[in-house]
């Protein structure tokens, strides 16, 4: 066996690290690290010393998967430094690959998404309508919102981007298999409203390139608040007498941000232009912007650790520490870091 390069570099971004500063803490050329990342195999100095300095084991770096870019059409900040964004894409990544080599051995059902024919359902309310007619989701709000996707074959991650700024991503197995990542310290009503956003662009935007004549964001932001909030059932409570405490009684109800709502509540034209400057002035004079009252939480994912207690069993692996150890062996992290990535932990919320 050889060492793949490219698991050097997404070993060296998924620690937050340059090219200078992984010479400069290997003691060896930055020209050194730029060689061994494009292949030249011989200027790699100590293996031992990269296991050390970017904290994987050294079996890490003999692995041979595919690296992919998220989908392309997330919702994106300009003021993300490349290091931040080099970062999240080469953990996903890491997860990527490692829930793959679980599907190479569990054969998951690959998800239960429609083949959507754009001329038939021509808009993202038409497809998110059809979307929840093709799950048999009933009327009203979506309580358990991670159950129903994760039932339906997509895998979710709660996800440390360490930035405010990114809500979610999204990616694809080499199989076709789903994974959405959400900011695991975003308040419940945004993830859940960001992992429609997701499930949106996965159904209308993953198999076609982005154009500049449609705009993604919009289309997928539409998607998804018709999915949470049906246009039929919610029209009568935006155009009628819509308060900032009506807001929150709505917010009670379907389970999404104050500001979603009546974001959609314009863009459904129920409220007048007046209306709507009105309610924003009231929303960001009340302090909303920094945090809405009424905190909602969501339902934790549970399939990748279902897949996980699936795995040591096909493995012939007992759920005790021995068998953790060798689970982070062959997914080849520390026990430390197998055990944040890969075993339900409690998620308590960054402090500013």
């Amino acid at each position: 066996m050889t060492i793949n390069p490219k698991m050097i570099t997404i070993a060296r971004e998924s620690r937050g690290l340059s090219q200078t500063e992984l010479a400069k803490k290997i003691g060896v050329s930055v020209s050194n690290i730029s060689r061994m990342e494009i292949g030249h195999i011989a200027d790699i100095p100590s293996l031992d010393k990269l296991s050390t300095v970017l904290n994987y084991p050294k079996g890490f770096f003999y692995q041979h998967f595919s690296i992919q870019p998220p989908n392309v059409h997330y919702r994106k900040r300009l003021t993300l430094s490349p290091k931040i964004i080099r970062k999240a894409d080469a953990l996903m990544n890491i997860y990527r690959g490692n829930i793959e080599k679980m599907l190479n051995v569990l054969h998951l059902d690959v998800a239960n998404l429609p083949m959507i024919n754009d001329n038939k359902y021509a808009s993202p309310k038409k497809m998110a309508m059809y979307l929840r007619s093709f799950w048999k989701v009933p009327k009203g709000t979506i309580k358990d919102w991670v159950s129903l996707v994760e039932k339906n074959g997509i895998i979710v991650i709660l996800f440390d981007f360490e930035t405010d700024k990114i809500d979610g991503r999204s990616m694809m197995t080499d199989d076709g298999h789903p994974v959405i990542f959400l900011n695991r310290f975003h308040p419940g009503d945004r993830q859940r409203l960001t992992l429609a956003h997701e499930l949106g662009h996965i159904i209308m935007h993953l198999k076609t390139y982005p154009t500049f004549e449609r705009d993604e964001e919009e289309e997928a932001f539409e998607f998804a608040s018709e999915f949470l909030m049906p246009e039929a059932e919610i029209r009568y409570d935006l155009s009628v007498g819509l308060t900032l405490g009506k807001l929150a009684d709505l917010k009670r109800l379907w389970r999404v941000s104050m500001g979603a709502i009546l974001y959609w509540a314009e863009k459904l034209r129920a409220i007048t232009a007046n209306q709507s400057r009105y309610l924003w002035a009231q929303y960001s004079t009340s302090g909303y912007k920094r945090g809405e009252p009424l905190p909602i939480y969501l339902d934790e994912p549970t399939l990748m650790f279902r897949m996980i207690h699936i795995f040591m069993k096909a493995q012939d692996l007992e759920n005790n520490q021995t068998a953790y150890e060798d689970l982070a062996s062959a997914f080849c992290h520390t026990i430390e870091e197998f055990k944040n990535k890969f075993i339900a932990p409690k998620v308590s919320l960054r402090v500013a």
